[in-house]
C-alpha cells in the first residue's frame, strides 16, 4: 500500500471536521436546542447539515427549515453544500428561506430549524418567527455573540450558547488560514476636507444643543418628531449631519486611488472590496475594468448569480468583487486571499464576517485584509472599535508598509 504524507492542509481539514463534530455533539447534549458560535471559515453550514442528518435519521416523515440572511445563501451556498456532502436527497424535505420571508410564517412546525447568521434574526420584527412557530430542534449559527444586549438576551432565551470556537482559536488550531490586518489612512482632497469640517462642526453644534455627547443621541431619537420646532430642528439636523459625515468618509476619492494601487500591488490574489455605497462600488469597477465585478442588493438575481460565477471561474479575468454589504455573509471562494474594507461600520461582527470571507482554508495561504480610513475623521474611531482585541492588526502610514 502506498502511504501519503499528510500535509499541514490535510491535518487542518481533519481538525476542522473534528471541531465541527464537537459543535454537533455539544448541541445534541444540550437537547437539540442551542447556538453554535463558530468563526467564519470553520464550516458552520456543515455543522447545520450534520444536525439535519442527525434529526432526519430513521424518520420516514420529516421536515426542516433553514433560515438565511440573503438570496446567495438560499439559492447557491446551502444547496451546493447539500450536494458536496452527498445529502442532496434530503432537500425534498428541507425548505431554505430568507429571514425577510420567514418572519411572516405562523403556526408552522418543523422537526428542526437551522438559523444561519442567527444575529440577523433577533430584531423585534424578524424575531416574530420564533414567537409564531414551533420545532422539536433548533440550531442557531453565528460567528460571534451579538453585540446588542437585547439581541444577546433574546438568543439566550431561545437557543443558549452550547459551543464556541472564536477566530483566534480557529487560527491557532489550523482550521482557517492565518491572516494579517493592516489599517491604512488616506487624506481627503482640499474640497472634501472643507465640506467635512463644515458638516462636522454642524454635527458638534447639534450635539451641544441636544445636551452634550452623553445625551445627544437619545434626545435626537426622542425629539426628531417633536411638536417643539426647536427640538425637532436640532434632532433632525443631528441625524442629517451624521449621515453626511459618513457619506464623505465612505466615498472619499482617495480611497478609489489607494484601492486600485493595492490591487495592482497584489495582482496575484483574488480580492473582495467592501464598501458602503453602490456609487463607490460602481466607480471602482469602472476604474479597474474587466478584472472587477460589482455585487449589490439592487442587482437582479440573475446578475448576482452571473457575478459570482465569473468571480469563481478561474478561466475569466475577474479576480475582484466590489461589494456593498451584500457579501458580508455567504461567499465561499477559498482562493480569495485579499480583502479591502474601503468603508465599514464600527461593529466588530461586520469586521469578523468580512475578514472571514478571505480565511477559507487553503494550503500555503496567508490572508491579507486592509481597512481604509480617512485620517483625522470619525472613521478612525470606527476602525479602532471594530478591530479591538485582534492581535493581528497593524496600523501603517503607507502602502509600502504593507507586506505579507
Amino acid at each position: 500500500m502506498v502511504e501519503f504524507k499528510k500535509t499541514k492542509f490535510d491535518l487542518g481539514t481533519m481538525e476542522k471536521t473534528l471541531e465541527q463534530k464537537r459543535h454537533l455533539n455539544s448541541w445534541v447534549q444540550s437537547g437539540g436546542t442551542g447556538s453554535c458560535i463558530a468563526a467564519t471559515g470553520l464550516g458552520k453550514t456543515r455543522i447545520g447539515l450534520m444536525a439535519i442528518e442527525h434529526v432526519f435519521k430513521d424518520k420516514p416523515t420529516r421536515s426542516a427549515l433553514i433560515i438565511v440572511p440573503n438570496e446567495n445563501l438560499r439559492d447557491n451556498e446551502w444547496p451546493k453544500e447539500f450536494t458536496k456532502w452527498k445529502m442532496k436527497p434530503y432537500l425534498k424535505d428541507v425548505e431554505i428561506m430568507c429571514i425577510h420571508s420567514a418572519y411572516k410564517l405562523a403556526n408552522n412546525h418543523y422537526d428542526i430549524v437551522v438559523v444561519d447568521e442567527a444575529h440577523t434574526t433577533l430584531s423585534g420584527e424578524y424575531g416574530k418567527f420564533y414567537d409564531n412557530n414551533s420545532w422539536d430542534n433548533l440550531m442557531c449559527l453565528t460567528a460571534t455573540p451579538p453585540e446588542n444586549v437585547e439581541y444577546r438576551k433574546f438568543l439566550k432565551e431561545i437557543a443558549p450558547v452550547c459551543s464556541q470556537t472564536d477566530l483566534k482559536s480557529a487560527v491557532r488550531m489550523g482550521l482557517v488560514s492565518p491572516y494579517i490586518i493592516y489599517n491604512l489612512g488616506v487624506s481627503l482632497t482640499p474640497t472634501e476636507k472643507v465640506e467635512y469640517d463644515r458638516v462636522d462642526n454642524l454635527f458638534k453644534l447639534c450635539t451641544v444643543k441636544l445636551g452634550g455627547q452623553w445625551t445627544a443621541f437619545t434626545n435626537a431619537t426622542k425629539w426628531k418628531n417633536s411638536s417643539d420646532r426647536e427640538q425637532a430642528k436640532w434632532a433632525n439636523m443631528f441625524y442629517a449631519m451624521m449621515q453626511k459625515r459618513k457619506k464623505l468618509c465612505y466615498n472619499a476619492s482617495s480611497k478609489l486611488v489607494i484601492t486600485d494601487e493595492i490591487l495592482r500591488k497584489f495582482v496575484d490574489r483574488k480580492a473582495l472590496v467592501f464598501s458602503e455605497s453602490i456609487e463607490f462600488a460602481q466607480k471602482l469597477q469602472d476604474r479597474i475594468g474587466d478584472e472587477c465585478v460589482t455585487f449589490h442588493s439592487k442587482m437582479s438575481k440573475k446578475e448576482r448569480e452571473e457575478t459570482l460565477q465569473r468571480f469563481g471561474d478561474n478561466r475569466t479575468k475577474a479576480r475582484v468583487i466590489s461589494s456593498v454589504k451584500a457579501l458580508n455573509q455567504g461567499l465561499n471562494v477559498p482562493e480569495c486571499s485579499l480583502g479591502i474594507c474601503a468603508a465599514g461600520s464600527s461593529m466588530k461582527l461586520d469586521n469578523i464576517q468580512r475578514t472571514g470571507r478571505t480565511l477559507r482554508l487553503q494550503e500555503g495561504k496567508i490572508s491579507l485584509y486592509i481597512n481604509l480610513f480617512v485620517k483625522g475623521s470619525q472613521e478612525v474611531k470606527w476602525v479602532r472599535k471594530r478591530c479591538k482585541d485582534d492581535p493581528n492588526v497593524h496600523w501603517v502610514d503607507s502602502l509600502d508598509d504593507i507586506v505579507v
